[in-house]
């Protein structure tokens, strides 16, 4: 059973709870306040239990009204967290300074309010908070009216016009941040290739999108060479997409003072996964030494640069071949897999494993690759890579020679793939192809089963709109190397 009080007070880190009992002991100097005695409770579950809450305070008067006293516990964290969190933003900084600022101008200091407004507009200006500029602007012309002085005629036109600017700044990140979420969810459905781009003219055609000097902000910049990053990607034109990801990596570094430490993250990401994928190693290390660089930072967590650092190692050493150097690392991150699982969602840990269980057909350790999918299986419960897995398991058993366990995999894939509306052209390709070959594996007839095989992949591997899974492995390639097998006395 879920309770907010309960959810809230385990997402408090231990900072956050050591400053709210010293908050709550020096607001309420009595550590028998009804709420403490909650929290203190709520704080050694592990699990949340209405039920255990109210036999544990049993006799006790507030028991009547643990809803009403659950609130007040909560006001009381939030109370505690907002003077704790009150200088970790630019953001919060500048509400604070708006609250000194009202409360100055209420008691008439309004010149003190003026000095402490110019900075606090300084300050929203250089973090580009233009919300807060336009409360500031309304802060300033209120100052102005109530405290009436000679010539401010021109400084209220003044502010019209700031208003007028921060305004049209506001809209334009508006528009931008749209198309963004627009990009994003193009991305979603056609990963990773839009073959008709001309339906999509906002996101790739679209003048807002020619030139980054359009753009009124720098954070209406950063969304701009997102989009342009995405756009290029969904074209597959995986090297312009490298290339955008560099000038936006350029960007950000130039302009970091605007941006969390941990948004840089997911750019490095995607630039070493574009770096790798173009066989570009000095930008790759380029970006592992970057990403190397974060670690220790504050807010970041290490288990996620190490994600990010396997991930992409690996899909490096899938491009350029380097099937020696992904064997040695496999069971390192196998045990990285084991100890940080639970840090993850099913997402990342889908794209790791299944990198593993790819890295294991590629190094021919084919019963290590097997278990990786049993630990998909069992840690995975998205279905984004089920086609991919349920192809691996096919090829697998196939390498194993477990005959039996291919045949029902087989039936499996075709009834679970259909069933879920996946079923591609490449799925059937190879159901017919094991379908056959498994009838007699020594027959004379496979040569012209395989070359069946081969000529259906190229077919595919030709066709973007059906290539796809192409882009995680060379089905033909594989093919090839089986044909070559054949060919050996």
């Amino acid at each position: 059973m879920s309770d907010l009080i309960f959810d809230f007070v385990r997402s408090l880190t231990l900072r956050e709870k050591a400053y709210f009992k010293r908050h709550a002991q020096l607001h309420n100097q009595s550590q028998d306040k009804n709420y403490l005695k909650i929290y203190n409770y709520l704080e050694k579950q592990k699990k949340y239990s209405e039920e255990a809450l109210k036999a544990h305070f049993k006799g006790e008067t507030f028991i009547k009204y643990l809803s009403s006293e659950k609130h007040y516990l909560l006001e009381q964290i939030l109370n505690s967290l907002i003077n704790f969190h009150s200088n970790a933003s630019n953001n919060k900084k500048l509400l604070r300074l708006i609250s000194y600022i009202s409360i100055l101008s209420e008691k008439g200091f309004r010149k003190k309010a003026t000095k402490i407004l110019k900075k606090a507009k300084d300050l929203a200006y250089k973090y580009e908070e233009f919300t807060i500029i336009l409360q500031l602007i309304q802060m300033e012309e209120e100052i102005l009216f109530n405290h009436g002085i000679l010539n401010y005629v021109q400084q209220l036109e003044t502010l019209k016009k700031e208003r007028e600017e921060i305004t049209e700044k506001i809209q334009s990140l508006i528009e931008l941040r749209l198309l963004k979420a627009q990009a994003r969810e193009l991305q979603y459905v056609f990963m990773p290739h839009v073959s008709e781009p001309s339906k999509f003219p906002h996101i790739f055609n679209n003048p807002l999108l020619t030139s980054k000097e359009k753009v009124k902000s720098l954070k209406g910049q950063e969304v701009w060479h997102y989009i342009n990053c995405i756009a290029a990607y969904l074209l597959r034109d995986f090297k312009k997409s490298q290339n955008d990801y560099k000038e936006y990596l350029k960007f950000y570094e130039e302009n970091e003072f605007l941006f969390k430490k941990n948004q840089k993250l997911p750019l490095l990401s995607n630039f070493m996964y574009l770096s790798a994928k173009i066989k570009d190693e000095p930008s790759f290390m380029l970006g592992l030494e970057k990403l190397t660089s974060l670690s220790g930072e504050k807010d970041i967590d290490s288990a996620y640069i190490y994600y990010i650092k396997y991930a992409r190692i690996l899909e490096l050493y899938h491009k350029t071949e380097n099937h020696s150097a992904a064997k040695t690392l496999l069971e390192e991150i196998h045990d990285y897999i084991d100890k940080n699982s639970d840090k993850f969602g099913d997402t990342e840990i889908d794209h790791l494993i299944v990198l593993l269980i790819r890295a294991g057909i590629e190094t021919k350790q084919f019963t290590k690759a097997q278990q990786w999918i049993n630990l998909w299986y069992k840690k995975v419960t998205i279905e984004v890579s089920l086609n991919m897995v349920k192809l691996f398991s096919l090829i697998i058993y196939f390498e194993l020679n477990y005959s039996n366990l291919l045949s029902h995999e087989i039936n499996s894939t075709y009834k679970i793939l259909r069933k879920r509306k996946k079923l591609t052209t490449l799925d059937q390709t190879f159901i017919r192809f094991f379908k056959k070959i498994i009838k007699d594996p020594n027959s004379s007839k496979n040569n012209k089963i395989y070359t069946t095989l081969k000529t259906n992949l190229e077919k595919i591997k030709q066709d973007p709109t059906q290539n796809i899974l192409f882009e995680q492995f060379d089905f033909l390639k594989w093919c090839n190397e089986k044909m070559d097998t054949l060919d050996r006395p």
